[in-house]
């Protein structure tokens, strides 16, 4: 660490204390004098340092041998202290925020999703956010839509793809206040219930489930399933405001090895905010088409 370089440093000047100072004036003895006189010169500047108040001055300077010189200059370049790089994965453990747009003009509460990923991680180049719609049903309101909001793929510091697939499912949830509206976790098929479109789902293993709830006393159920393709995948599902959001994550073996953690953490932080269902009527939440007699 760098206090140990300058403590080094100092041990290595503090045993030459008589030496630094000729070391700046850069002049030495003949060769007669130096051979005569230099035990009685370093003697009277070692005991007039201690009474002589301009011992630090030039002229109280005790001459700096060649070969003294040589060691002092080399014990200083050996403890010069390196230039330090930080590395660029150096944000692997701060998070990011990623937002997902509301669904407006629809039958549920338009609400702002977010969630989480690596800071590190960067979304794959020429890739976008990608939105598509399933119509379940027709009723007498209209068709009744599965929206599904596919993230661009993220890549780590090596540029390879952290997951699969991130995407958010929101579907009409009407009379539903909260996920546990649906019955126990115990009793709902993940695999099947959401319309998660991953290869062998259906007969997926379900390796964990839980139930969480947020600081803003959102609840969510969440579940972890393993494909008989090895393949991975998360879901965290919620209902607000007259809506079932579903964020769902995919992973091949290879990334699940990699960015498990990661990936847990992406879902744990699913975040939906807390609201009521809206009090107008379905065909104005959709076509904004009410009046004070009702539907025209």
């Amino acid at each position: 660490s760098l206090p140990l370089v300058h403590g080094a440093m100092s041990l290595c000047i503090a045993t030459v204390p008589v030496l630094a100072p000729c070391a700046v004036r850069g002049r030495g003895l003949s060769r007669r004098r130096r051979a005569g006189v230099t035990s009685r010169v370093v003697q009277t500047r070692a005991s007039s340092q201690k009474t002589d108040p301009g011992f630090a001055e030039d002229k109280s300077a005790v001459p700096l041998g060649r070969r003294a010189a040589l060691l002092l200059s080399v014990s200083l370049a050996v403890f010069v202290p390196p230039t330090l790089t930080l590395p660029a994965f150096a944000d692997t453990n701060t998070s990011s925020s990623v937002r997902f747009e509301p669904i407006p003009n629809e039958r549920w509460s338009a609400v702002e999703i977010t969630t989480q990923v690596p800071s590190s991680w960067q979304t794959r180049p020429g890739q976008r956010t990608k939105q598509s719609k399933f119509m379940m049903y027709t009723d007498s309101y209209g068709p009744n839509y599965r929206y599904t909001t596919s993230l661009a793929k993220f890549v780590d510091t090596d540029g390879v793809v952290t997951a699969n697939m991130i995407s958010l499912q929101v579907q009409s949830r009407g009379g539903q206040d909260s996920i546990t509206d649906l019955g126990p976790i115990a009793n709902i098929d993940a695999a099947k219930a959401f319309g998660i479109d991953t290869e062998d789902i259906a007969l997926a293993e379900v390796v964990s489930s839980n139930k969480r709830n947020d600081a803003k006393k959102q609840s969510y159920y969440e579940w972890e399933l393993l494909c008989p393709t090895g393949t991975r995948v998360l879901i965290s599902a919620c209902i607000s405001g007259g809506g079932l959001y579903v964020l769902s994550v995919e992973a091949t073996v290879a990334q699940w090895e990699k960015n498990a953690d990661a990936l847990r953490n992406t879902v744990e932080n699913f975040a939906v905010p807390v609201v009521a269902e809206s009090t107008l009527d379905v065909s104005n939440r959709i076509y904004n088409s009410a009046s004070d007699a009702g539907f025209q």
